[in-house]
């Protein structure tokens, strides 16, 4: 299913899986007015516990029930895209850019690579990718930069689908200046803030910012 060139919406569009090894409710951060909250199947349930209300629930519902009221919209159990991807396409052809995932990781590995492979597909086309799940934050960023406020965990960065070129990070114990990571080499795990925000960017290539919340 092709996008389509719908005017970008200001908004942010908020995708609660039906898997979140934390609290959705941490994951969800910065509740907006505004959000577009859909779930990806059995994720109105992790929306509930958020409190927040889906203004679609989409899926094939091969794991899940289907819920009983609000706008469901049925899928067949074979397809091309992820549930999660649906809905992906669902906003994104109203025009949202800016997607916030909540879960997605752990679990299932397919789906956790699933998961990642969207934020790509999100960032490959313009858009802002992240995903949250209480205890790990990732963001996909592609030719651009972030700066992101310290926490009390780690912080990685990876070249994802390709090399990386021109990758700088700052205000962390191990710093980068115009680097280049490729996707077979870790160089970028397991790094520290030293400062109150670390600055990364990346000129060329998707690059994938992981950051633990908490320390272990």
């Amino acid at each position: 299913m092709p996008l389509s060139d719908s005017a970008p919406h200001g908004g942010r569009c908020v995708i609660f899986t039906a898997w979140c090894q934390g609290d959705p409710s941490t994951a969800y951060e910065a509740p907006q007015g505004d959000d577009l909250i859909l779930c990806a199947d059995g994720g109105y349930a992790l929306a509930a516990q958020a409190g927040a209300v889906p203004a679609a629930v989409i899926g094939d519902f091969d794991s899940a029930q289907p819920p009983g009221t609000g706008t469901v919209i049925f899928h067949p159990v074979v397809k091309d895209d992820t549930d999660t991807m649906l809905c992906v396409k669902y906003a994104w052809d109203r025009g949202w850019r800016s997607f916030l995932i909540i879960g997605g990781l752990g679990g299932r590995m397919d789906h956790t690579l699933a998961n990642l492979q969207t934020m790509l597909y999100i960032a490959n086309r313009g858009g802002q990718a992240v995903l949250s799940d209480g205890h790990t934050r990732l963001q996909m960023l592609k030719n651009q930069a972030v700066t992101l406020p310290r926490t009390g965990g780690k912080l990685s960065v990876f070249a994802f689908g390709g090399p990386c070129q021109g990758v700088s990070i700052r205000g962390t114990k191990y710093q980068l200046e115009n680097a280049v990571l490729t996707p077979d080499f870790p160089l970028g795990m397991g790094n520290d803030f030293t400062a109150d925000h670390a600055e990364i960017s990346v000129k060329d290539g998707a690059l994938l910012v992981v950051c633990d919340l908490q320390a272990p």
